[in-house]
């Protein structure tokens, strides 16, 4: 359990999807009672039947974003008006294939677009910004180290 500075107290929250080989190159993602399909592009064997699991992964930083920034705005009092976010960033498939690079497996990068309407100064956007960027469960995890543990059973 974990407490706020005003003593408020919050359970951490278990997350767990399983997964499971689909027909050709898809996989079927299970959370909660919610399914999802992945798939790779037709070019690369695929059926492009949903989107690839670094696609996913940018998707779910996106709506990260979203839920925290709608957080932080109700707890501002302000409207938040046509709140927009882009996710970008380059992938070398090279290692997920067995080749040789130097480049790393995963993202070389992530660019992270944020815009929307409210009634904030420059000076009080920075602010909500900075704050943002501290409370952003997938952003801290992306943009920092994590200990991950791989079990092969």
């Amino acid at each position: 359990m974990t407490s706020s500075p005003g003593g408020e107290t919050m359970e951490p929250i278990p997350i767990k999807a399983t997964l499971q080989l689909g027909q050709n190159r898809r996989i079927v993602a299970t959370a909660r009672s919610h399914e999802i399909v992945m798939d790779i592009r037709k070019d690369r064997g695929g059926d492009d039947a949903g989107p690839t699991p670094p696609e996913f992964l940018a998707m779910g930083l996106g709506g990260c974003v979203m839920n925290i920034c709608r957080i932080m705005a109700a707890e501002r009092q302000f409207e938040l008006q046509d709140l927009r976010v882009s996710v970008t960033g380059d992938i070398d498939p090279s290692r997920a294939f067995g080749l040789a690079t130097d480049n790393r497996a995963g993202f070389s990068h992530l660019f992270l677009e944020v815009a929307f309407n409210a009634s904030l100064s420059t000076g009080e956007k920075d602010e909500f910004r900075q704050e943002f960027e501290r409370r952003c469960p997938l952003c801290d995890t992306i943009g920092n180290p994590t200990p991950l543990k791989i079990n092969f059973a």
